[in-house]
Order: C-alpha cells, then sequence, then structure tokens
C-alpha cells in the first residue's frame, strides 16, 4: 500500500450559475409614494416660497508679480574678470569703475538673500553700470597709450638717428634712438 493518495477535488461551479447559498435575485425595488415621476422635459423649480435674494460675488485676484533672475552673481563674476584684466594689462583707471561694480553686485547677493527686490535690481543696474564703464575706461585708456606711444616714436624718429634691433632670442623689436 502507498502513502500517496491521489487528491480528489470537486469541479469547479459553472460560469453562469448562481453562487450556492446566495439570495434569489430581486426585481427591483416598488415605487415610492409621495413624489411624481421626473418630466422628461428637464428639471421642475421648486415653487418659490419667499422672496429673497441671495447675491454671491468673487473676490477680485490678486495679482503678484514676482522678479527672478537667472544669475545669482549679479554681474559678480564679470566685475572680477574685469578688475582682474585692468590690474593686469595696465590700465588701473578703469580699477575706479570696476572695484565699486563688485561691492555693488555684492550688495545685490545680499539684497536677494533678505529678500529685498527694490535693492537688488537698484544694485543690479549700479554695477552693470560701472561695468560698462570700466570697459569704456579701459579702451579709451587702450587708445591713448596707443597715441602716446606712435607719437614717442615719431617724434623720437624725426629728431634723430635710431636704430632698430630685433633680438631673435626673446623675439621682440627694440628701437633706439640719438640725438
Amino acid at each position: 500500500m502507498s502513502d500517496k493518495q491521489p487528491l480528489v477535488q470537486p469541479p469547479p461551479p459553472a460560469y453562469n450559475a448562481p453562487p450556492p447559498m446566495a439570495p434569489p435575485p430581486q426585481q427591483g425595488y416598488p415605487p415610492q409614494q409621495g413624489y411624481p415621476p421626473p418630466a422628461y422635459g428637464g428639471y421642475q423649480a421648486a415653487p418659490a416660497t419667499h422672496n429673497n435674494t441671495v447675491i454671491v460675488t468673487q473676490p477680485a485676484p490678486v495679482h503678484t508679480t514676482y522678479r527672478t533672475y537667472r544669475s545669482g552673481d549679479h554681474y559678480l563674476s564679470l566685475s572680477i574678470f574685469l578688475t582682474i584684466c585692468c590690474f593686469f594689462w595696465g590700465t588701473w583707471c578703469a580699477l575706479a569703475c570696476t572695484i565699486p561694480a563688485i561691492v555693488f553686485a555684492i550688495n545685490a547677493r545680499d539684497a536677494e538673500a533678505r529678500g529685498d527686490a527694490e535693492a537688488v535690481s537698484r544694485n543690479r543696474r549700479l554695477a552693470l553700470g560701472l561695468n560698462i564703464g570700466g570697459i569704456v575706461t579701459y579702451v579709451v585708456a587702450i587708445v591713448i597709450i596707443i597715441i602716446v606711444a606712435v607719437s614717442v616714436n615719431v617724434t623720437a624718429a624725426s629728431s634723430g638717428y635710431c636704430y632698430y634691433y630685433y633680438d631673435s632670442y626673446y623675439g621682440y623689436y627694440y628701437s633706439y634712438c640719438y640725438k
């Protein structure tokens, strides 16, 4: 005799058969008394019993304007770049514009952290204006330096003997003028 016996299960119920021990299906609720059937033309209005008027208003929308800036540095990086360029290229007169531009850019960043939109806008404008002034001053200074250098060479060349020398080791041209 074997220890294993086959499993015997009942067949699955039919799909359309009602579940066992289920109550019989009902045909619907009986009509209730006191309510007329609805009309097919739409809804009927209830008869007016009071003469009250209700006015419903909606509050006006509040418009808030937010100013957002894509750059979080407020021209600080431009100010630092121009300051370094003016310092190393010898146009120190432009530093009078670029150093205050750094100060105003830092003030704009601090005002943004405080949430003061008016101070942010004002300090950004001042930093940008000073940076533009620094660029203009830089270009004017370079033009003046070129004009002075050319006029000195022309004056020295016309007043005496000039010797032009090319140093091949350093790759520079030198000019020596004697009277």
